[in-house]
This record gives structure tokens, C-alpha cells and sequence, in this order.
């Protein structure tokens, strides 16, 4: 399990966009401490994040992104990168 410090800097996206894209239901990270709301990520996560990265240089919108990966939910991707 990552930090969302250490997660960022794993996949290159900012602290910033992985809260955003937390919020829009993109990137959800796999646990949440209760306590303190931390998020932390795994490594199926990484390959999420390298997914809308590669989606984001195609130019895909936000909304194109999450309407692929929730269409696409629980199949690998991969062959895509």
C-alpha cells in the first residue's frame, strides 16, 4: 500500500489530480483510514492511473475516461497502453 505522497510520486500525477480524480469517481484509492480519511493505493490502482493518464494524452474527457473505466470495470485494460 502507497500513501497518496508516495502513490504520486510512483505514477508522476499530482497530489492534486489524485484528489480530484477521487472525487469524480476516476481513481478511488483501494483503502481509507476512518480515523483520518487517508487514502492509500495499491498497485492495480497504478495501472488505473497510468490508464487515465495514456487517456488523458489522447485527449479523452474526464467524462470519457470514467464512462470507459465504468464500462470496462474489473477487465484488464492493459492491452490499451
Amino acid at each position: 500500500m502507497y500513501t497518496i505522497s508516495q502513490f504520486s510520486k510512483l505514477c508522476g500525477l499530482t497530489v492534486k489530480a489524485l484528489r480530484y480524480y477521487d472525487t469524480e469517481g476516476l481513481l478511488k484509492p483501494s483503502f481509507r483510514k476512518a480515523e483520518n480519511q487517508y487514502r492509500y493505493y495499491n498497485d492495480e490502482d497504478l495501472k488505473t492511473a497510468q490508464m487515465i493518464q495514456y487517456l488523458r494524452s489522447l485527449e479523452f474527457t474526464i467524462m470519457e475516461i470514467k464512462d470507459i473505466l465504468d464500462n470496462n470495470e474489473g477487465e484488464d485494460l492493459s492491452y490499451i497502453l
